[in-house]
């Protein structure tokens, strides 16, 4: 697979300053940091804890090709650009009127997004939101939207983690594309977590869970969904539900990573 070229920098594309690199020198003598992938070397504060190699290996699963124009699903076999829409977008149209992501959610994907959301590494969405926003710019432009708003998570589950990475991820985007962010969702009610669920459970288990803050501000909007993975599409049609019945005009979803089941 072709190595990406990504239009919009992250915080490693930017060169750090001479007391810097000095200083981070200097402390990785005494204690020294590594990859929390491959455990090799990394410069302390422009790596985020992620070597090269892993890095690339990160922006290398890049998903590429023809895609639902519905649900962004890969579809094998179609030309690029094809407009076809997948079986599951046939059978069961979604609430949102499309869905992109950057990367496949697989191995190194995986373990940054992880480390994000359960070990608390933050610098990590100056990674991650600079790739939003190449997909979100070879997608749609930004007179397309009204606002940016992001999946919530569950008061209790916000305190026990400290921080909503979608939230994190959709200021981050709000900043390099200029748009408003507003936070206009919260859940109802505690649910399970997805992981482990199936396709079933996982609808069953968001099924109504959000609700619409701000109707006022939705009404007759254009808005723009931010999560950090997209697995069966349950969690982000839920919340764009909510949305639609508050009255906003339409609502397209942005993630990091989507998983493909084949």
């Amino acid at each position: 697979m072709a190595t990406c070229k990504l239009h919009f920098p992250t915080s490693r594309d930017i060169q750090v300053s001479c007391v810097r690199a000095i200083s981070d020198s200097f402390l990785n003598l005494f204690y020294p940091e590594e990859c929390f992938i491959c455990s090799s070397p990394v410069a302390r504060r422009q790596d985020c804890g992620l070597c090269d190699d892993c890095w690339w290996k990160v922006l290398n699963l890049r998903i590429e090709g023809a895609l639902c124009p519905s649900c962004g699903a890969p579809l094998p076999g179609f030309a690029d650009g094809s407009g076809n829409l997948c079986l599951e977008c046939i059978r069961q149209p979604p609430p949102y009127c499309g869905a992109r992501a950057f990367g496949y959610y697989s191995t190194e994907m995986r373990q940054v997004i992880h480390e994000l959301k359960f070990a608390g590494r933050r610098p990590l969405v100056q990674l991650l939101a600079p790739l939003l926003a190449n997909v979100f710019f070879e997608s749609w432009q930004r007179e397309d939207f009204d606002f940016i708003t992001y999946i919530p998570l569950h008061p209790g589950r916000r305190r026990e983690r400290g921080f909503n990475q979608a939230e994190l991820l959709g200021r981050a985007l709000a900043q390099i594309a200029g748009l408003p962010e507003l936070r206009i969702l919260r859940r109802a009610a505690a649910t399970q977590s997805q992981v482990g669920l199936s396709n079933a459970q996982r609808l069953e288990n968001v099924r109504n869970v959000f609700r619409c803050t701000h109707i006022n501000r939705v009404e007759g909007k254009r808005i723009l969904l931010i999560d950090d993975v997209m697995t069966t599409g349950a969690t982000v049609a839920s919340a764009a539900e909510a949305l639609i019945d508050a009255g906003a005009e339409k609502v397209s979803v942005l993630t990091v990573a989507r998983a493909i089941h084949i």
